[in-house]
């Protein structure tokens, strides 16, 4: 496991992010070197806005980061839930306790990601391109990997409860430590994937099997 952190020094307290974003969209300006704390925003627009080097403390922000670029970014005790996060990129990303409950991170590009005691239940990632990412005591609980391209995914002491990873390979991602029931995947998707004897038990239910 080689998840790069965030690169993030000397950030600038800012109490406005709508000031930044429209000054993103009026002259170019990228949202550089800033912490975000405490923000509270609804029905925001920050569609293919670039974020780089920033930190985002104890916010609660709804809305649209469509095609948004993330690099070098900290949440921290935020909540995201139900933003639309689709087509963005996020490169060096650590999140710490935080809601991304419902958010839909559809044809993303997800490079060095790692996510802490974070809820992700009922998040949608599906077609998202995904290289060195780690779910640690997180909540993903009828999340979607549909058709996910995976390089180095790493879930540990998670729950994956009705998960979705059809059409996503599963070889050699260990779920071991994990809580796991009523995935939703296949046989061939299953290939190669590592378990422990009471999720294979339950993984058995795929091919029909009754075990008595």
């Amino acid at each position: 496991m080689n998840i790069y952190k965030p690169i993030i020094m000397n950030t600038t307290t800012e109490i406005n992010i709508q000031e930044n974003i429209d000054k993103f969209k009026s002259d170019g300006v990228r949202i550089e070197n800033k912490k975000f704390e405490k923000i509270n925003e609804s029905e925001l627009n920050a569609e293919e806005v670039e974020f780089e080097k920033c930190i985002f403390k104890n916010c609660k922000i709804s809305g649209n980061f469509g095609n948004a670029t993330f690099h070098d970014i900290l949440f921290e005790n935020c909540d995201f839930s139900n933003c639309i996060f689709r087509e963005g990129s996020f490169i060096r990303v650590e999140v710490n306790n935080c809601k991304f409950t419902g958010c839909d991170f559809t044809d993303s590009r997800v490079y060095h990601f790692s996510a802490k005691e974070t809820l992700f239940n009922y998040a949608n990632f599906s077609h998202t391109n995904i290289e060195e990412m780690i779910f640690d005591e997180d909540d993903l609980s009828n999340a979607s990997f549909q058709e996910c391209k995976v390089k180095n995914i790493y879930f540990e002491n998670s729950k994956l409860i009705k998960t979705m990873f059809y059409g996503t390979p599963l070889k050699n991602i260990d779920f071991s430590t994990n809580e796991m029931s009523g995935i939703v995947t296949s046989i061939k998707e299953l290939e190669g994937a590592i378990v422990n004897n009471f999720q294979a038990i339950e993984l058995s239910k795929l091919l029909g099997i009754i075990i008595k």
